[in-house]
């Protein structure tokens, strides 16, 4: 290995790190970014070393000199990465990483170059297996109560696990029916503040929750609760939190192998996809919630509700009684319990529905037929 003054290339890559943290606020961007260059196997610096025996500081200085071509260097380190058997969008993250880097120690990078000049390589982008509710269900007659409570939770709002590990007592209105969860800016990954509701369910399920292991009273201000993290780490396992790991993440990381631990003697919860992920995660509620929630009302309502930055402008133009006339009407497909049943009723409300449309199409042709000028007064009517 090249030797080299370490003080001044870890100064550049700590300013570029807090900058990134400045701008996300997220310590998992930090860790992908440090990742990418710093990473003991496959980082951008070990890549420097091994091919080009310098630096990046060293790298600039002959880039700037006109001796290296960084096009090259950077087609270079992606076959680097591709050799290492990376994974292609991991690679695409990681160039981008190491090209936003180089851009902040003054090497200049033009985008339309780098299209011309560099392949990278191409995302396969396999088929998702979607959560079925038969598997909803399943999953949920194994889990704990708190696992079982914050799949009722992701199921009925569309939250993402980040949000739900940082749900404070403070952020939900029960007196509210639905009940309405506001998400604060600083939990989501948009950094826009949103809200988003629960079915009946999920809140009956929620308040058993709270009242079991928080003491929390219904029709009581619960003061003293209302900035308790409700899904966040214990007290012991936040002495585990490891060094310039935020605690969000480490609530999440917790949740995450909680599930896996009581799926992973099931093999029928424990499946993987085609592309190696689990088929039972928390971003698959996510996927369940759109799904159901834009075939009944449409797509921009659940992105709405789900965060992306797009639609909520269109979301909020929306009064509150639209709101939730349009999340009720989701609500008993986004219910779990017992479910065969409800999709029972509601077969038989639909096929009542049909029956009366074709009664009301007879009556109003026969009555046309009698008197012309009911057809003036059903004009006039609707």
């Amino acid at each position: 290995m090249a030797k080299f003054d370490d003080s001044k290339e870890d100064k550049e890559l700590q300013n570029f790190l807090d900058a990134v943290f400045s701008t996300s606020h997220s310590h998992a961007s930090v860790r992908g970014y440090y990742s990418a260059i710093k990473g003991r196997k496959n980082g951008f610096r070990v890549f420097l070393d091994n091919s080009y025996n310098m630096n990046e500081l060293q790298l600039r200085d002959e880039i700037n000199n006109n001796k290296l071509d960084v096009y090259k260097v950077l087609s270079d380190y992606v076959i680097f990465l591709s050799k290492s058997e990376i994974r292609p969008r991991t690679v695409k993250q990681w160039f981008s990483a190491v090209k936003g880097y180089l851009t902040h120690i003054g090497i200049e990078i033009y985008n339309e170059k780098c299209k011309q000049r560099i392949r990278l390589p191409k995302i396969h982008k396999i088929r998702k297996e979607p959560l079925t509710r038969e598997l909803i269900v399943r999953v949920l007659n194994v889990l704990p109560f708190k696992l079982r409570t914050v799949f009722y939770v992701a199921i009925a709002s569309g939250m993402r696990i980040g949000e739900i590990a940082e749900l404070r007592l403070s952020d939900i209105d029960f007196s509210n029916n639905p009940t309405r969860i506001f998400i604060r800016a600083e939990t989501t990954k948009t950094r826009e503040d949103r809200d988003t509701f629960l079915t009946a369910e999920a809140t009956s399920a929620l308040k058993d929750y709270l009242n079991r292991y928080f003491s929390w009273k219904e029709n009581e201000s619960n003061i003293e609760l209302q900035s308790v993290k409700i899904f966040g780490r214990t007290s012991i396992a936040i002495k585990k939190l490891k060094p310039k790991k935020d605690e969000q993440r480490g609530s999440v990381d917790i949740l995450e192998q909680s599930l896996n631990n009581y799926l992973k003697n099931i093999p029928d919860l424990n499946m993987r996809m085609r592309n190696g992920k689990r088929l039972i995660h928390y971003h698959a509620l996510r996927e369940f919630f759109y799904t159901t929630v834009s075939n009944i009302v449409g797509s921009n309502f659940a992105h709405a509700l789900m965060g992306h930055h797009s639609y909520l402008d269109t979301y909020y133009s929306l009064s509150e009684k639209e709101q939730i006339k349009l999340y009720q009407k989701c609500e008993i497909q986004l219910t779990m319990s017992d479910f065969t049943k409800i999709e029972e009723e509601l077969e038989k409300t639909q096929e009542k529905q049909i029956e009366i449309e074709e009664t009301y199409v007879k009556l109003s042709k026969f009555l046309k037929q009698k008197d012309p000028s009911f057809e003036k007064f059903m004009e006039i009517i609707t």
